[in-house]
């Protein structure tokens, strides 16, 4: 089956459209040191990993989605471009800075 680009955007929109579609319609992820409002009684220091995994899941979600949705020629806002990139740098950062304290957990 072929389809033009035009019948896929089309198909795009259609889905984002539909009421149970998952297309870019995430709550708002909780963001890490965000005061709860769920029935948490454990010290805040104490579910800093549970917050953080919480919202990298909701950001994996999303840049799957995006990562579909974007064409490979498509031509992207400069701001929106700017936006990935330090995304992706700022992850690459703490990811390297937590796989190093998990490698040396005595320090240097």
């Amino acid at each position: 089956m072929k389809i033009t680009r035009q019948e896929l955007k089309s198909l795009i929109v259609e889905e984002i459209a539909t009421t149970n579609s998952m297309l870019l319609e995430m709550p708002e992820p909780p963001i890490v040191g965000q005061e709860q409002t769920g029935d948490y009684t454990k010290d805040p220091s104490e579910y800093e990993g549970e917050m953080a995994k919480r919202s990298l899941f909701f950001m994996a979600q999303q840049a799957s989605q995006l990562h579909d949705i974007i064409m490979n020629d498509e031509d992207l806002e400069p701001w929106v471009k700017e936006k990935i990139t330090k995304a992706a740098d700022y992850l690459k950062n703490v990811f390297e800075a937590i796989k190093y304290d998990k490698e040396n957990p005595g320090g240097r």
